[in-house]
């Protein structure tokens, strides 16, 4: 037996986050939001944004939507009868984004506008037709492969899921690009977001309901010491797993200062800066440091 197989073979469930774990964006969000955005307002009114402008207020408005609105407006009595909650939130976030960096006031740009710019941008990271918005990780297909050869070889399969806080539109991305199981091919088993889950990871509510989906699909009992997770960050994917009673490693760190605290609970052995260098841990080390 491999070492990879044997460095696994105690996990009837492995599931992963997404963005930044698996999915990385193929061009920063901030020049297609500029260029959207330009696209749009300039032959209307004249307006044309920087990318420079656009990072400079994303994530304060990100931040503030989320802490008014959690996991994308979920649970809130409907805010507009015409789209879902977390339709409404994405266009807010563009809204207030696009009136930020024009130093405008709402009014001053037709909604019909802001509308048309938000729900382009909403599709486009949900269908990405031309590829420019989503990308694997290096070492991500051959990391899976390696996976489903272990579903197929063992004799008590594990399961592969996803579990993420995202919005509905994780399945169709997933399936753009070749990673959630369809016809003829090899991917994940299941999804599980936070929008549709009703929680948020790190709750380990949501892990939770990971583990009940993937034994109603294994037909098999699979309890939380069985199950490892794998994803970018320490508080909601180690951290939030741990609490869960799961297994977990980190791959693909971002070096964020209020992630400190959260890092020095995370032993060095399970933490790694890509999935190749994870991989080659797991193929060579004969005895993993679970």
């Amino acid at each position: 037996m491999n070492n990879f197989r044997s460095n696994l073979l105690r996990f009837k469930l492995i599931t992963f986050d997404v963005t930044d774990t698996l999915l990385e964006y193929a061009m920063r969000p901030e020049r297609y939001y500029a260029q959207t955005i330009t696209s749009v307002l300039h032959p209307s009114m004249g307006l044309s944004i920087d990318e420079k402008s656009i990072a400079n207020v994303f994530s304060s408005s990100f931040r503030m939507l989320k802490t008014k609105y959690p996991n994308f407006g979920h649970g809130r009595k409907q805010l507009e009868q015409d789209v879902e909650n977390w339709h409404w939130w994405w266009r807010m976030l563009v809204e207030r984004v696009i009136l930020d960096v024009t130093k405008r006031n709402r009014g001053d740009i037709p909604a019909a506008l802001l509308t048309k710019i938000a729900d382009q941008l909403i599709d486009d990271y949900m269908s990405d037709t031309h590829g420019v918005c989503w990308k694997k990780r290096s070492g991500v297909d051959e990391f899976l492969r390696k996976l489903k050869y272990n579903q197929e070889a063992s004799a008590m399969s594990s399961v592969l899921g996803i579990v993420s806080n995202f919005d509905p539109r994780l399945e169709r991305i997933l399936r753009n690009n070749h990673m959630y199981a369809t016809d003829g091919e090899r991917g994940m088993d299941f999804i599980v977001t936070s929008y549709e889950a009703g929680v948020e990871k790190p709750d380990p509510a949501i892990f939770g309901i990971a583990l009940e989906k993937a034994k109603y699909l294994a037909n098999f009992n699979i309890h939380p010491h069985e199950a490892l997770h794998i994803g970018n960050l320490c508080r909601e994917d180690y951290l939030g797993a741990r609490a869960a009673g799961w297994h977990a490693l980190l791959v693909n760190m971002t070096i964020k200062h209020r992630d400190e605290v959260f890092r020095q609970a995370v032993p060095l052995q399970h933490m790694f800066p890509d999935i190749p260098e994870l991989l080659t841990s797991l193929d060579y080390d004969p005895t993993f440091p679970w």
